[in-house]
């Protein structure tokens, strides 16, 4: 349920244009994943390669018939497409995303993630 409540938190909280492109960039992240070309996943699905890209690209929705069919192809589950994080964002979009987060926080927390940051900073990752 945790899952679920997750989902429709970071869908309710965006607009169509970026839900098309979050949507997009989690196709391509499993289809690389799975090591598989737009054209090797557009056979699988009974696309042509064009859609692929236009859907990773946040140019197309997926019709949600279509669904089942790709995420058997991405050996996922259909809620997965739906997780959206900021692991893979850009450096300058984490640091402002970064930004935001510690501008909400008070001093005591503002401490401590200072601390947490200070003390990370000092390993070799």
């Amino acid at each position: 349920m945790a899952i679920l409540k997750k989902v429709a938190d970071n869908v309710a909280m965006m607009n169509e244009k970026d839900f098309r492109k979050l949507i997009g960039e989690r196709v391509r992240y499993y289809r690389n994943h799975k090591n598989l070309t737009q054209e090797q996943l557009a056979e699988m699905m009974d696309f042509n390669t064009k859609s692929i890209s236009l859907l990773e690209n946040g140019h197309n929705y997926i019709a949600l018939n279509k669904v089942p069919k790709l995420c058997q192809a991405l050996e996922i589950e259909p809620y997965q497409l739906f997780i959206f994080d900021k692991r893979n964002a850009k450096s300058e979009n984490i640091i402002k995303d970064i930004h935001e987060i510690l501008n909400t926080m008070d001093n005591r927390k503002l401490k401590f993630a200072y601390n947490l940051v200070y003390t990370l900073g000092q390993f070799s990752l």
